[in-house]
């Protein structure tokens, strides 16, 4: 039986691809480089991954001559003053948290990204109430793909895995979910670089799509 919903934030949550290529863009242009130097099927990857793991990769594809902390740090400052201004919820996102609430379900955010992040998006929405446990970034040391976030979130939940449903839309999201032991519903985003989504137990193709007879039959 299902008893928990667990959310991951970007792209499923709030539409942050185009920032995040926005922030990497202005970052890179300090280095003389651009985030088109690298190809599209790279970049799909990198959705669903941590920034600082992203960051590593950037940094050994482009040879950029910056240390690691260094380069998160800047990239993170400049992506958190476009998400204050431009970040936007996905639609069906609170229709979605309103339904799971009231009908008893626990809810989780497990999410790659960084905890001054997710306050961000949780205070600029005023969604943080809808949320029993949040798991970031920061809280794992292995990002998605490796199951580490969604079993971490289910402890937390004090739950089974097999007892959570994750939403996502990126395939190394996924990939974490299904080997946490969690259900995974992928929820198709066109906006987003190309993601397989084949390993998802459902696809649906917005949070419009939830409802409770979907969760009833996963």
């Amino acid at each position: 039986m299902i008893k928990a919903i667990i959310y991951d934030m970007d792209d499923l949550i709030v539409n942050s691809d185009p920032l995040h290529s926005i922030a990497w863009e202005r970052v890179l242009s300090d280095f003389g480089k651009s985030f088109d130097d690298i190809t599209s099927n790279k970049k799909s990857k990198f959705i669903g991954m941590r920034v600082i793991d992203i960051c590593k990769e950037i940094i050994n594809i482009l040879e950029l001559d910056i240390d690691l902390n260094t380069f998160y740090e800047k990239r993170t400052k400049v992506f958190l003053e476009i998400v204050k201004s431009e970040l936007e919820l996905m639609p069906g996102l609170l229709e979605s948290l309103e339904l799971f609430s009231s009908n008893d379900y626990k809810i989780a955010l497990a999410s790659s990204g960084a905890k001054k992040y997710i306050d961000l998006v949780l205070d600029k929405f005023n969604i943080r109430k809808y949320f029993d446990i949040i798991v970031s970034g920061d809280n794992v040391s292995i990002g998605k793909p490796h199951p580490e976030t969604y079993i971490v979130a289910s402890k937390m939940l004090n739950l089974k895995a097999e007892e959570c449903v994750v939403l996502e839309d990126a395939e190394n999201g996924i990939i974490s979910a299904i080997q946490a032991g969690c259900k995974c519903i992928a929820v198709h985003n066109p906006h987003t670089p190309y993601q397989n989504l084949s390993e998802a137990t459902l696809i649906i193709n917005s949070l419009q799509d939830i409802n409770l007879d979907i969760i009833n039959k996963i």
